[in-house]
């Protein structure tokens, strides 16, 4: 039953989240793909919505099902505790990024 649920923190801190739990693969490339492709970086943080959990508990190690509940839920505060800010650099990145563009092709 843990497997099926959503995890937040994962997919909020995926560069973080996957490097603490066993997935660095996955950690370094969100972040090799974030400024250049967006649309990779959104995959590999959907993909850790979903499946999350299933790495968590094959990569690391719980006590218990309470301990597992208890970890993977303070990853989820602070995912949606910086999900905000993380939001605006990112649009604020997109919109640079676009005027930069049209500044060009205007010239």
């Amino acid at each position: 039953m843990l497997i099926r649920k959503l995890n937040w923190g994962a997919a909020l801190l995926p560069g973080f989240w996957s490097y603490t739990h066993g997935a660095p693969v996955l950690g370094t490339f969100f972040w090799i793909m974030l400024l250049p492709l967006p649309p990779i970086s959104i995959g590999i943080m959907l993909y850790l919505l979903t499946n999350g959990n299933r790495i968590a508990l094959q990569h690391r190690r719980y006590r218990d099902e309470a301990e597992f509940h208890q970890v993977e839920r303070a990853w989820g505060v602070a995912g949606w505790i910086t999900f905000p800010f993380s939001l605006i650099l990112f649009l604020t990145y997109i919109v640079a990024l676009l005027a930069a563009t049209t500044k060009t092709v205007a010239q």
